[in-house]
């Protein structure tokens, strides 16, 4: 039992390299992006079509599928709040799909990945939920207070936001138990934490196209207008450490 927390150990150092290169690039990317919306909204549609990829996977393979039935709490689907961020942040009409390499890359490995096995999914499954029930209410205050979205809270930031009464201490303290209790083969578990390795590097793709996006350019030109020769040269040393980033 507790294989899922014994693997998260064991796999410690291989995960966390991962992880701190996505908080690294995440950091940087947000110092950028929380300035102006036409930028936060890029990356908002971005993590909103891969929720709801994963979300509509998981609603497709969990009737045929045990393991993922024990992992199904639709209170933690956030699809359809991201995408009423979208419409808030896009002034009420969803936008045309964008061309996106990182996200068409994120579609096809997910595709390919329960092909295999639908239990993978998992991997991906537990990775973002865990991460908006573990984020999320340190990063909503803060962009709702740079973007000055308290006004129309909770408005641009529903998916980062909870229902009244709802604990995530509790949620997450059951998602572990369920995971816990999963009967899988040592393949299975190598396969699901491998897939969520792929996330962590498939989001940083992600971001990546935010930074590297015209309107996020023409912001930092605009930033470097006003901040101090110190300040300017934190932000450029922080893009060439992302630039250089493998």
């Amino acid at each position: 039992k507790q294989w899922y927390q014994r693997r998260v150990r064991e796999l410690k150092k291989k995960l966390s390299d991962d992880h701190d290169k996505s908080d690294k690039i995440f950091n940087a990317a947000l110092s950028i992006a929380l300035t102006d919306r036409n930028v936060y909204r890029k990356a908002v549609y971005r993590f909103w079509k891969v929720y709801e990829m994963i979300e509509e996977t998981m609603d497709e393979l969990q009737g045929d599928c045990p393991e993922l039935q024990q992992l199904y709490f639709p209170t933690l689907f956030r699809s359809d709040a991201f995408e009423d961020d979208v419409l808030y942040f896009y002034g009420g009409e969803l936008p045309e799909d964008e061309n996106s390499p990182a996200l068409e890359e994120y579609k096809q490995q997910i595709q390919a990945d329960v092909a295999g096995d639908p239990v993978v999914l998992i991997g991906y499954l537990q990775t973002m939920q865990m991460a908006i029930l573990a984020g999320g209410a340190i990063l909503r205050p803060m962009i709702v207070r740079v973007l000055g979205l308290k006004k129309n809270y909770p408005l641009g930031v529903k998916a980062l936001d909870w229902p009244e009464g709802f604990s995530t201490a509790a949620t997450k303290k059951l998602y572990n138990e369920r995971l816990d209790a999963l009967e899988l083969s040592e393949d299975q578990k190598t396969a699901i934490f491998e897939a969520k390795r792929g996330v962590f590097a498939m989001n940083n793709k992600l971001i990546k196209e935010v930074i590297y996006s015209t309107e996020s350019r023409d912001v930092l030109l605009g930033i470097c207008k006003k901040v101090s020769a110190v300040c300017l040269l934190f932000m450029l040393l922080a893009i060439i450490y992302i630039m250089f980033l493998s």
